[in-house]
């Protein structure tokens, strides 16, 4: 296996850390791509629920999709496709124990699965060591699609890919609705139970994060979903890290192009807006690749 970045390929360079990174280091393949270690709490901070990432990637402007435009709906039109971008979404979906999205990137990004190799294939044995070094028994991350109807295509490769196990949690209304369709193997149907808000049409967070703890053994999340499960989870008090990409371009919107940005539905009042802590930027070329801590929650 090289130990150095593959020609072409431009690895990350650290511009700020907050503090030392300490603990087991990275393969040297994927230590010298993102310049340096990478580590996440050992345990989850709040037992009830494992530790949970967010991964973005997002224009000068903030604007995270073309989300009216077809075929360019995914974070790939964001970033410019940036392969240092792809590593890192590779790296971190390496780490975690699951991947959450919702049934919305399910649809707008078609096709894509959300593991390590789909983005950065040529990367895959530094993957699996990653994998392998830090004890997961799986060689790929859990797949948990959030769909509170439970209306979802099962053309996508999502469900066929070998290996993969995937996990739809949803209503009871939507557990219905999927008891009445023939669902591939390595698929399973989990009804999540309402929060404190009572409301039976929604994937309730907190009950989803606790069920992956306690019954899938799962202490590092990956959120992928869109701006509108980013804004349930961080609304929850259930984001703990946020790593965000920043791509060298503007999008711009007007009153007839509808464009998203990084939180969709959820808008704080002045003085409760919670406030990140960086913890270290890096560049590749014109792309900085930020990473927050938010602040912690009863």
């Amino acid at each position: 296996m090289p130990t150095t970045p593959l020609d072409g390929f431009e690895p990350l360079s650290t511009l700020y850390e907050l503090e030392p990174v300490a603990g087991e280091p990275l393969p040297p393949l994927l230590a010298a791509a993102y310049d340096g270690g990478l580590r996440f709490p050992s345990a989850p901070i709040r037992r009830t629920r494992p530790y949970v990432i967010a991964n973005f990637v997002e224009t000068i402007d903030g604007v995270v999709s073309y989300s009216t435009a077809p075929g360019v709906a995914g974070g790939g039109a964001i970033s410019g496709e940036s392969a240092p971008d792809h590593m890192l979404m590779g790296l971190l979906r390496a780490y975690a124990d699951v991947v959450i999205f919702g049934a919305g990137s399910l649809r707008e990004d078609r096709g894509h699965v959300r593991i390590p190799t789909f983005v950065f294939p040529s990367y895959a044995d530094a993957y699996a060591e990653l994998r392998r070094a830090l004890g997961k028994t799986a060689p790929l991350p859990l797949n948990l699609v959030m769909s509170a109807s439970g209306a979802l295509d099962f053309d996508e490769p999502t469900f066929h890919t070998p290996g993969l196990h995937v996990v739809i949690a949803t209503t009871q209304a939507g557990a219905e609705r999927l008891a009445e369709r023939l669902l591939p193997d390595g698929v399973d149907v989990r009804v999540i139970p309402p929060g404190v808000s009572g409301d039976t049409t929604q994937v309730d967070p907190l009950a989803m994060l606790d069920l992956l703890a306690r019954e899938y053994g799962v202490r590092l999340a990956l959120n992928e979903g869109g701006p509108r499960t980013l804004a349930s989870f961080l609304a929850a008090g259930a984001l703990d890290e946020l790593f965000l990409t920043l791509a060298p371009q503007l999008a711009g919107r007007n009153d007839v192009t509808r464009r998203l940005a990084l939180l969709e539905g959820l808008a704080f009042a002045p003085g409760q807006a919670p406030w990140a802590t960086l913890l270290s930027v890096k560049r590749a070329g014109s792309h900085l690749m930020l990473r927050y801590r938010l602040p912690a929650h009863p």
